[in-house]
């Protein structure tokens, strides 16, 4: 609790000395006694740096301000400390929502994952995002909502509930807003996947403007131009288990299978033939030990499998 009435001492001294500096008649024994306030503890330069920053990323930052009072009568007869404490009180509201929503309130990073890869992200409102294997995920947090996109690949969001702004995520060609929830999103080839763990999210499709809302325990499939099918229970045990390096198949077609492989792997799985992609697999498997997923397909299904010299593999119908 002292800690807390402390850094909020320090940040409302931060702000006092940013006014001045913006003021235009900051005198040089005024700019010293500032480095001294600096130099006199790094919980001072730390909790200002974070002000100026506020100060910058303000909808209305001074630049905007000095032009504003240029170009409009009415707000150039205004006392420039008058127009100050406006943007003083504004950095107190900044700083209040960022309280709350976390810092910093503005990020606009991208992370990506190589094939086999997997990471944790937490952002700066607490919200944890898991990326699968060759994934791509854009950030778009702003003052005014929560967005982010999921280029490629697939991702579990746990959203940190109780926040002002809106959780949105956009991935292949539709949009879902978060209704404090739990869920995982995959991208695939011809038919996107949304499984939801924990609460609800509200899916809008973009193009046609069709909404579905899913709820804990359900999974709806979908493409840019339309509801592939309707939410459903499903398997809770499959959700996400990528997470735990896992492939889990339910009477999966080999084509599939090896879509799903090659998203783990630099490798490119060929069929001889294309009827045997319609064979079916089943059965929980490691996504990452490829050799022993191929030494276990040989075993239970009729193919020869062949490595080749660059590490592709090829998968022909068995000969015995």
């Amino acid at each position: 609790m002292i800690k807390q009435q402390q850094s909020s001492t320090i940040r409302q001294q931060a702000i006092d000395w940013l006014v001045r500096k913006q003021s235009g008649t900051f005198a040089v024994a005024e700019r010293q006694r500032f480095e001294q306030w600096l130099a006199a503890d790094s919980l001072h330069r730390r909790i200002y740096e974070q002000v100026e920053r506020v100060w910058l990323d303000l909808p209305y930052p001074q630049t905007e301000l000095s032009t504003a009072r240029k170009k409009s009568s009415w707000l150039s007869v205004l006392p420039r400390n008058l127009v100050l404490a406006s943007a003083a009180a504004s950095l107190l509201c900044a700083i209040g929502l960022g309280t709350r929503e976390g810092w910093p309130l503005i990020d606009g990073r991208v992370f990506q994952t190589a094939k086999g890869e997997l990471q944790q992200i937490t952002l700066s409102d607490n919200s944890l995002i898991e990326l699968n294997s060759d994934t791509q995920l854009a950030v778009h947090y702003s003052w005014f909502g929560r967005s982010l996109e999921l280029v490629r690949g697939e991702a579990l969001f746990s959203v940190a509930p109780g926040k002002l702004r809106p959780f949105e995520v956009s991935a292949g060609g539709g949009k879902l807003r978060d209704i404090g929830t739990r869920f995982d999103v995959a991208i695939g080839s011809s038919a996107n996947k949304i499984s939801v763990l924990e609460g609800a999210i509200d899916l809008n499709l973009l193009a046609t403007g069709e909404q579905r809302q899913t709820k804990a325990g359900q999974v709806i499939t979908y493409n840019a131009a339309t509801i592939l099918s309707e939410p459903i229970a499903a398997d809770v045990q499959t959700f996400a288990a990528w997470r735990n390096h896992k492939l889990i198949f339910r009477n999966t077609k080999l084509s599939e299978v090896i879509k799903e492989l090659e998203r783990y792997h630099p490798v490119h799985i060929r069929l001889a033939d294309s009827s045997l992609g319609g064979l079916t697999l089943g059965g929980i498997f490691d996504n990452n030990d490829l050799g022993r997923f191929l030494s276990t397909l040989e075993a239970v299904l009729p193919v020869d499998i062949k490595r080749e010299k660059n590490g592709d593999v090829m998968i022909n119908h068995s000969k015995s």
